[in-house]
């Protein structure tokens, strides 16, 4: 004999099924969207790709994505919580994203078509899933933008503050020299701070382990721009103490240039971890435990809508590559 009690649960274990069909759908279709455009935009991901292989300063764009992935997975007890909907805001998204790449493409600025396509993930994240899934992630996808190679043109302010350091640094310990902008002429040798030596490459992916790092450990947002403001202070003032002290332990014949590269990466090797620490002082995230009442529920039009979704953002993000086809224009 069945009572009530076993009635409902034995509906409730059949909604929380649906849902997670419900769910693994709509995942699906958003993996599709997302192959495709990667299919239709790949001459800009290839670009980025190549930056990536061929520059240490972008190596860590290989990881974004995986890593974004983790982010979104580690969100699950609160995104899943949310009703997901196809929203025309995320077509409005996507439609933006196009035209940007297209007028990256006829002024020639490779940055403005890189962002342009790593944001159309975010827009078909909104497309698919709705305002509140989207507002849920918008930090994990936020992480997405560190796979744009840019940066480059702050070299030479960085060259300046690093500049900066090692002048000061000789200055306070007596060391003689001579200045050439950019260039420091002692009695044991001549060092220059080239742009190499400016820190970007640390300071971007630095940043980017930052970034992730609030994600999974801040709510609050001031926190979050605090600490990643403070990392890049850090890092910045750790690269100025790098170059001083490479200069200063082959001026006393400490270190040669074989040590140069070994002793950079002890030095990041050792700000990070101690950065993350302090920053583990504060950590405020919170997870809904995984019995709170959901707030979803089961729609039979859900398959329908996301499919023509689907379609309508295809559509749409296909329009910018046929229009260059047709017309001609290098992408």
């Amino acid at each position: 004999m069945h009572t009530k009690a076993d009635s409902a649960q034995t509906i409730a274990v059949s909604d929380a099924q649906a849902l997670q069909g419900e769910w693994r759908f709509l995942g699906l279709g958003f993996f599709i969207c997302v192959l495709c455009v990667i299919g239709l935009y790949w001459g800009t991901i290839e670009r980025m790709v190549e930056m990536w292989a061929n520059s240490r300063t972008f190596a860590h764009g290989f990881l974004i994505v995986p890593a974004t992935a983790y982010l979104i997975w580690s969100y699950r007890d609160l995104w899943i919580r949310h009703e997901a909907y196809s929203s025309a805001w995320g077509l409005g998204a996507l439609s933006i994203a196009a035209c940007a790449w297209l007028i990256g493409g006829a002024t020639k600025v490779i940055w403005l078509q890189e962002i342009a396509v790593v944001s159309m993930i975010p827009g078909l994240m909104l497309a698919l899933f709705g305002k509140d899934v989207s507002k849920t992630l918008s930090w994990p996808l936020g992480f997405l933008i560190f796979m744009v190679p840019v940066g480059t043109s702050i070299e030479p302010w960085l060259q300046d503050i690093t500049t900066w350091f090692v002048r000061v640094g000789l200055d306070l310990a007596g060391i003689p020299y001579l200045p050439e902008q950019h260039r420091f002429i002692l009695t044991t040798g001549t060092w220059n701070v080239d742009p190499d030596c400016a820190g970007l490459r640390y300071l971007l992916p630095g940043l980017a382990l930052g970034y992730a790092f609030v994600t999974l450990m801040y709510r609050r947002p001031s926190r979050r721009l605090f600490f990643l403001a403070l990392c890049a202070v850090v890092l910045i003032v750790a690269n100025g103490i790098r170059a001083y002290t490479i200069i200063l332990g082959d001026h006393f014949g400490i270190a040669d240039g074989a040590d140069h590269r070994v002793f950079s990466y002890a030095v990041y090797g050792l700000t990070m971890p101690l950065l993350l620490l302090f920053g583990l002082r504060w950590q405020d995230i919170i997870k809904p435990p995984i019995s709170q009442h959901l707030t979803v529920s089961v729609r039979e039009d859900v398959t329908a809508k996301a499919i023509l979704m689907c379609i309508a953002a295809l559509l749409i993000l296909a329009l910018a590559p046929v229009t260059v086809w047709l017309t001609g224009m290098r992408p």
